[in-house]
């Protein structure tokens, strides 16, 4: 006796995962070897990928995984979640500062200085054109403040002797600025970023710079080749920026003390970073601790607020923490300078 014939609708809902998993499977490992190779390579034409964190594709590879599942191809969406988290974690942003972050305070830290170390408290935020913003910094007792979206002269020479003192010194720039607790001396500025020289005490001296570099053009629209086009030629006009950064920095003394933060307008991982002055290190890759990203001060998915310093600097705990009337959250960053003869800036 012969088995009766499976019922029609049976049939066709085999058929139908098949085809579902066939052409699920295909967008999955499709989706994964390209946005890998996006992140490896980092060609300026991929831009509008890599402007992203990694995380956001893996949600997205997450959401193709229960497509298989649903599919009933069990070991193939596991295959295809166990590959993504190797995606996540090969090009993730400093992932060891959550594991920090879970055993190591985020407030106010103590510096453990030992001779000849000069403890510095740097904070860098984009204020959105916000005097509160600036003058909410001050529980933190910050002894620099890099300050972008600044707003005007008179609203941070106010803010910064009530904070600060009456001895503060104030560098105004267009679009950057620098409030710090010690004497300041101008040395270069642009539209993007202001050049200063810091006296932490006498003879020794510290090259700081607060910039801002131009934000991306904020487009979703994948499937348009014009915003292919816009997310690359903003990496090559922020490339040109930093290059231009660059050359003034190798007109000054290599001898001195550097930090250089702000607002990048950048996913951490991207190629422009080159361009910055080889000995210069993003902070936070040795010292992060916590969530460090920084946009939006609500919901932040990305770290484009940052501090960079040169060898002359230990750091020693970089956090990000809500901030006050902007858009952005701020980034503290405990330093410990060791001090070094200087010679005068020319």
């Amino acid at each position: 006796m012969t088995d009766p014939d499976p019922p029609v609708d049976s049939r066709f809902q085999r058929i139908l995962d098949q085809i579902v998993f066939r052409v699920t499977a295909g967008i999955t490992w499709f989706f994964l070897i390209s946005v890998s190779v996006c992140y490896t390579m980092q060609p300026d034409i991929c831009a509008a990928v890599t402007v992203y964190p990694s995380w956001c594709w893996f949600v997205g590879g997450l959401f193709l995984a229960l497509i298989l599942l649903r599919a009933k191809r069990q070991r193939v969406a596991l295959v295809s979640i166990g590959l993504w988290f190797v995606f996540l974690v090969v090009f993730a942003d400093t992932p060891l500062s959550l594991w920090r972050g879970m055993w190591q305070r985020t407030e106010a830290v103590a510096q453990v200085e030992q001779p000849g170390q000069i403890p510095l408290r740097v904070i860098s935020l984009n204020a959105h054109g916000s005097g509160r913003a600036v003058a909410a910094l001050k529980r933190y007792e910050p002894d620099l403040i890099l300050i972008q979206e600044t707003p005007g002269a008179g609203t941070l020479r106010e803010v910064g002797q009530t904070m600060l003192g009456d001895n503060s010194g104030l560098l105004a720039g267009v679009d950057a600025s620098i409030l710090s607790r010690a004497p300041l001396e101008p040395v270069a500025s642009s539209v993007n970023y202001t050049i200063g020289k810091l006296r932490v005490k006498p003879g020794q001296e510290v090259l700081v710079v607060s910039l801002r570099l131009t934000p991306p053009p904020f487009r979703a629209d994948l499937w348009n080749p014009d915003c292919w086009r816009a997310y690359r030629d903003q990496r090559i006009h922020q490339r040109d920026e930093l290059r231009q950064l660059s050359r003034r920095l190798a007109e000054l003394p290599a001898d001195l003390p550097l930090i250089v933060g702000g607002d990048f307008n950048v996913n951490p991982s991207d190629p422009i970073f080159r361009e910055l002055p080889a000995n210069l290190r993003d902070a936070f890759t040795s010292a992060g601790v916590g969530w460090g990203n920084t946009i939006t001060n609500e919901a932040p998915f990305l770290r484009i607020d940052q501090v960079w310093v040169n060898d002359f600097f230990e750091s020693v705990q970089v956090f990000a923490a809500v901030a006050s009337d902007t858009d952005h959250r701020l980034v503290l960053a405990d330093l410990l300078l060791t001090a070094v003869p200087q010679q005068p800036l020319k």
